[in-house]
């Protein structure tokens, strides 16, 4: 092969490389904020108990089934306004005897309004559904003293 012909080759897997390297993606997720009404429509229950002076466990169980059937994971967002301080953290899940999920974590209270739960649901191909649950939402902090 000539120097030419590994040029115009070169160029060519290059072009192809940056056409696909940016084009669409197709795969889509639909996200609802959900509101303390709209999650016992889901069967979604959100608990704390205190532990210690300034943390709180934070539980968030479901049953997958419903619009929760196809249920991926729960994720963990930490946000300060419009600034994304936690991106991505998947909460390791437990299944009770009963079948419901259960994920839990502990956090200091004067956090709480920042966080963000996403319950995320598999329910097509490409992409799915994810319910946004908003901590402070469901926590009644002066309870949990």
């Amino acid at each position: 092969m000539n120097t030419k012909t590994k040029t115009i080759m070169n160029i060519s897997v290059l072009t192809f490389l940056l056409v696909a390297a940016s084009s669409q993606c197709f795969a889509e997720m639909n996200i609802e904020q959900v509101s303390t009404k709209r999650a016992k429509e889901l069967g979604m229950e959100i608990r704390t108990k205190a532990s210690g002076t300034n943390a709180v466990w934070v539980e968030l169980e479901f049953k997958p089934e419903g619009k929760l059937k196809d249920f991926s994971h729960v994720s963990l967002e930490i946000r300060e306004g419009k600034q994304l301080l936690v991106g991505y953290a998947a909460l390791r899940e437990k299944r009770s005897s009963s079948g419901s999920v259960v994920v839990n974590f502990m956090a200091n209270r004067a956090f709480l309004d920042k966080i963000t739960l996403r319950v995320v649901v598999a329910d097509v191909p490409l992409g799915g559904s994810a319910y946004e649950l908003r901590v402070k939402d469901f926590v009644e902090l002066e309870k949990v003293r």
